[in-house]
């Protein structure tokens, strides 16, 4: 626990990560994610709680905390590089821990090898790229041999070719040097190409802590559900229910879903967008398939695919590629059937959704 005053900012109940894997932090903008990443570094104290650490229990004294520390490394937002040459400030570490001459230059010009920056390895610091000086701070933390590695919006002050090219290399390094990596993003898709495990923080506390596919396929919370971008989240009526499983009903079609209270009278589907299915209207979608006869709403192209609002009788977001767009003739007006897998769909309780708002009847 983590308190500033008389306010918590962070209140974590239990958290923990196996060697070898990565563990992102996701979660809006002060949900805590960088403070607990602070305290699991042992760069800040808690204010309450027990701290376990590459085994060690976490005392108060520094000695223990410093000795932990040398057996991590930490990446930040910002790269933090000293005013010296690249191949110094790869070398920084291993020098603290006594290593230097030759053999700290050929372990840290390894890494800029690896990170694609070797030419760069006489350049000052300061005169870096913000893409070349993260890689540069990157392999700062590798040439160490960390046994615990923590990445802080690694990608954030980097542009939207920098990311994605620099993720790509971060992920088969750390597929290939299985560090136990606590990575800290608001990025859903950084996460899920990076991640093992995700703890989504929501006000400081974990709404919701697993591995990564699971997470993303089932949310626990309307809260959670939103946060990781499922657009469609539609309430729903349960008309009878056997156990945890329930008939629900949908814009006058009914369907079984799991329920996550068999005492609910209403749930919340969470549905994907690029779940639903469109075709011409009056066609036949698969046998199986929940069938909804829509009208467009909006078309946006916000790159590949398209963004289909729908209403449906409920509101509905479809995403199709252009190709589908040309030869349904979507724009605003046309008539389409929307379909989807009962399967596709994951119920939540309706925290938002009172009794007889906005449910269908």
């Amino acid at each position: 626990m983590i308190r500033y005053g008389r306010r918590t900012v962070l209140d974590i109940a239990q958290l923990s990560l196996l060697p070898g894997r990565t563990l992102a932090l996701l979660g809006p903008n002060g949900a805590g994610k960088s403070t607990l990443l602070r305290v699991l570094a042992l760069l800040e104290r808690p204010s309450a709680g027990r701290l376990t650490v590459l085994g060690e229990a976490v005392s108060d004294g520094e000695r223990q905390r410093l000795e932990l520390r040398r057996r991590m490394a930490t990446v930040f937002q910002a790269p933090l590089l000293t005013d010296q040459t690249v191949m110094e400030n790869v070398a920084l570490g291993l020098r603290f821990r006594g290593i230097r001459g030759p053999r700290a230059e050929a372990r840290a010009r390894q890494w800029l090898e690896r990170l694609g920056i070797a030419q760069l390895a006489g350049q000052l610091a300061r005169t870096l790229s913000g893409g070349e000086a993260q890689r540069a701070s990157l392999a700062r933390a590798f040439v160490v041999e960390p046994e615990l590695l923590f990445l802080d919006e690694p990608f954030a002050s980097l542009d939207q070719q920098g990311r994605e090219a620099l993720a790509v290399e971060l992920e088969a390094i750390l597929r290939e040097a299985r560090i136990a990596t606590v990575l800290v993003t608001h990025d859903r898709s950084e996460a899920m190409m990076l991640a093992d495990e995700v703890a989504v923080l929501m006000a400081g506390r974990v709404g919701q802590y697993g591995e990564m596919p699971a997470v993303l396929a089932r949310p626990a919370s309307e809260a959670v559900a939103r946060f990781l971008g499922i657009e469609n989240l539609l309430p729903a009526r349960v008309l009878q229910r056997d156990g945890n499983r329930g008939e629900i009903e949908l814009a006058g079609q009914r369907f079984e879903v799991h329920l996550p209270d068999p005492t609910a009278a209403t749930v919340l589907l969470c549905l994907r967008a690029e779940d639903v299915h469109l075709s011409p209207a009056g066609s036949t979608p698969e046998s199986g398939s929940v069938r909804l006869s829509a009208r467009v709403e909006r078309v946006l192209a916000f790159g590949v695919p398209y963004r289909v609002q729908l209403d449906a009788g409920v509101p509905l977001v479809a995403l199709a590629a252009r190709r589908t767009v040309d030869r349904l003739n979507v724009a605003s007006g046309t008539r389409l059937v929307a379909s989807f897998d009962p399967g596709a769909v994951h119920a939540v309780a309706a925290s938002g959704v009172e009794e007889g708002v906005g449910v269908p009847k």
